[in-house]
Parts: structure tokens; C-alpha cells; sequence
């Protein structure tokens, strides 16, 4: 029988107003994907890290025009070293971050902070997460990642942490204290991972190329015996989706909108990861309900709504065949 309702009190950490002994972490590594990346997003996100952590590894994927110049032009300016790795191809979210873990690992890290190319950290977020997993580790938990909450860019809202429901997902609330909470995944980028519980745990699924990463990372670790853990009082800005539209539903509402393809992997995956034995009941009933959410709000009421329903449907047919990697053009077109 599945719980009618999510009741996680915060695990005080350490109380928000208390300041952590040093906002430098020599022993973290930042890992970030970039994907055709705008230097007016990445930098940003970049200098955000780089008071923070010992290194940054930025994997780019192919870019059409490589980061590595305007990277290396702006280093002078960011207090960490910023190593560049080029892909020759676009490998991937999942195969991006595992070829910056063996790096960061090369250099020794303790810690592996994930990000993505548009999300920024307030100062002393990383040594906020790294003093949330200390605390776990000396009363004896083993955390896989803890994460920040994030503001999203386009209308400053904060976001809470999120267990699976009876049929639903429903959020974790901080309340007024902040500390740490339980949480059934996070998304991620923010995360910070222990190199250790990576060695026990595995790295990301490269099969799964670009969605579900996180989810499916964290409930693996969660059959380990880890757990995943919010941090309430660290935060990070992040966009959700690439834009936002109005959509009329029994009232007006602002949802991140993809491009179609991204339908495509969010379908497919779910498909995908509902033959995994470790994912449990409960994220399989409000998965399954948020897919329908999809394709009703995105496949009937956005502009793009016949791309999208084409994409699904596709998402559907390859999930169900147990297709994996990156979607081709033939597969596209239906004629695989």
C-alpha cells in the first residue's frame, strides 16, 4: 500500500545562518557539459564555480563552434583552473559527465560537483553540499548526492525537492529552518557526488544519452543502500526547459517548454527505465501519470503540438523495442 502523502522532516544539518569554515573546496572537481553553449550563460556559470571548487572540467560535445577559445581567453580571469576536453561527437549528457568523472578522477578528486552549461551557484553553495555530506557520513549515512534547490531563471520561483507519491510526485517542503531533506532524486545539475559512492555505484547510463539521467543514477544508488539528500539553504539558478508558454487549463499557467526531440528521449526513457527491477513501484505510478500530463499539455495544447506528438510516438515505439543511444535521423523518420 503506497503512502497517501510525503512527510520528510528536514535533517538539520547545520542551521542556514551558520557559515560553513571556508567557502574553497580543494577537493571537488566540477564537471560540465556544454552543447553548443552562449558565452553570455556559460561564463557566467563558470565564474560562479570557479571561487568555489579546485577545477573545472568542461566536456563539450561537439559544438558547433567550440567553447575552447573564448574559454581559454576568459581563464585569466576565474580563480580555478578550467580544463577543456573536445569531443568529436556529440556524445551525449550521460557520456559527457562520465568522461569528466575520468577526469576528475585522474586529478584525484574527493568530491565531483555536476553541472549543466546555464546553471549558476550562489557563493558557498559547493561548501554547503560538501558540509551536508560530511554531517551524513558521521552519523553514519551513506549519501550518494545531496543537491541545491534551484531558482528558475525565467520567473525567479524556487524549487522544492521531490518524492514519489501514491500516483503523483509531490514536493518536500524545506520548511523555515532549512537543513537537509530526503529526497527520491535530484536533477543533475548542482549534484554533488562522492568519488567513492561513483566507484560503488557505477556512472551514468550512457544508453539513456540525455534524459532521465539523474532519475535513474539516483534510484540505482538508492538499491545500494544510499540515499539522496537535498540541501535546503544552497541554491543555484537554473533554467527549466528552454522557454516558457502560457497554456489555459481551468486556469492559466507557465510551463517549460522543450524542443520536440527532447519529447522523444523523455518518452522513451521512461519506457526504457520502467524494465529496470530496481526502480520501484511508485516512481513507475506517478511517472505514468506525468506522461500523460505530457502528451496532453504538450501534444494537444502547445504550438508544436503535431512535432511533438511525433516525437512521442516514436519515444513510444522505440522504448517499447528497447532502443537505446542517440536518436538518428533514420530512426527519426520511422524507417529503422
Amino acid at each position: 500500500m503506497c503512502d497517501r502523502s510525503i512527510r520528510a522532516e528536514p535533517l538539520a544539518v547545520r542551521p542556514s545562518s551558520t557559515p560553513v569554515e571556508s567557502e574553497y573546496c580543494p577537493d571537488v572537481v566540477a564537471v560540465l557539459v556544454t552543447h553548443n553553449p552562449a558565452p553570455k550563460t556559460l561564463l557566467p556559470a563558470i565564474e560562479s564555480v570557479a571561487r568555489q571548487v579546485s577545477a573545472i572540467v568542461v566536456v563539450d560535445n561537439a559544438s558547433e563552434h567550440s567553447p575552447l577559445n573564448w574559454i581559454d581567453h576568459a581563464s585569466r580571469h576565474f580563480q580555478a583552473e578550467v580544463e577543456v576536453l573536445v569531443q568529436e561527437d556529440n556524445l551525449g549528457l550521460a557520456a559527457g559527465y562520465n568522461v569528466g568523472l575520468d577526469k576528475a578522477r585522474s586529478r584525484g578528486a574527493v568530491f565531483v560537483l555536476l553541472l549543466d552549461q546555464d546553471s549558476e551557484l550562489e557563493f558557498g553553495t559547493v561548501a554547503k553540499l560538501r558540509a551536508a555530506h560530511l554531517d551524513l557520513a558521521q552519523r553514519g549515512v551513506m549519501a550518494a548526492a545531496v543537491g541545491p534547490r534551484y531558482r528558475d531563471a525565467s520567473d525567479a520561483s524556487l524549487s522544492q525537492f521531490v518524492r514519489a507519491g501514491c500516483f503523483r510526485f509531490k514536493r518536500v517542503d524545506c520548511g523555515e529552518n532549512g537543513g537537509t531533506v530526503e529526497a527520491d532524486f535530484l536533477i543533475s545539475s548542482g549534484s554533488l557526488l562522492p568519488m567513492a559512492a561513483i566507484e560503488t555505484i557505477g556512472k551514468m547510463d550512457e544508453g539513456l544519452y540525455i534524459d532521465h539521467i539523474d532519475t535513474e543514477w539516483c534510484f540505482r544508488a538508492r538499491s545500494l543502500g544510499f540515499g539522496i539528500f537535498g540541501v535546503c539553504d544552497a541554491i543555484m539558478r537554473h533554467a527549466l526547459g528552454e522557454r516558457r508558454v502560457a497554456i489555459w487549463f481551468l486556469r492559466w499557467r507557465r510551463v517549460p517548454v522543450h524542443s520536440p526531440f527532447r519529447y522523444y528521449y523523455i518518452v522513451r526513457n521512461s519506457i526504457l527505465l520502467r524494465r529496470r527491477s530496481y526502480m520501484p513501484k511508485r516512481w513507475r505510478r506517478a511517472d505514468l501519470s506525468r506522461l500523460f500530463q505530457i502528451l496532453f499539455f504538450f501534444g494537444l495544447l502547445t504550438p508544436n503540438r503535431l512535432a511533438n506528438l511525433h516525437m512521442m510516438w516514436f519515444g513510444l515505439r522505440d522504448g517499447m523495442n528497447g532502443v537505446e543511444g542517440k536518436l538518428t535521423r533514420l530512426r527519426a523518420l520511422g524507417n529503422s
